[in-house]
């Protein structure tokens, strides 16, 4: 490897660039939030009531039952859940422990409104 000449100079380039923050750039995506309300009873018989998001899976979901069913992942994600005393908490359920789900009426709310 060869060493530059001494007393070579050296001529440095600078490049500024613009930061735009609001422009997609194809590797931020957005995802909306489709929240449903509904109560949850596992197997050890605790009732849980609280928010899931629809769109939490890589493929967004219409109905509860698509994303119990056909959700990759093993976790029901409940935010602004109530269990026992405590409120307003986030639960990560194992859908596995899941005896059944049932939606509240009339709460199909997006972010946006």
């Amino acid at each position: 490897m060869q060493e530059p000449a001494r007393g070579e100079d050296w001529q440095v380039n600078e490049v500024e660039y613009d930061d735009d923050s609001n422009e997609f750039d194809g590797f931020n995506t957005y995802i909306s939030k489709e929240n449903r309300l509904v109560v949850v009873k596992t197997i050890d018989g605790s009732l849980i009531r609280g928010n899931i998001n629809l769109n939490s899976e890589s493929l967004p979901m219409d109905r509860v039952s698509d994303l119990l069913i056909k959700g990759q992942n093993k976790f029901l994600i409940m935010y602004n859940a109530s269990l026992d005393d405590r409120k307003d908490a986030a639960v990560i359920i194992n859908k596995s422990q899941i005896v059944w789900v049932m939606e509240e009426a009339n709460t199909q709310t997006k972010s946006d409104r």
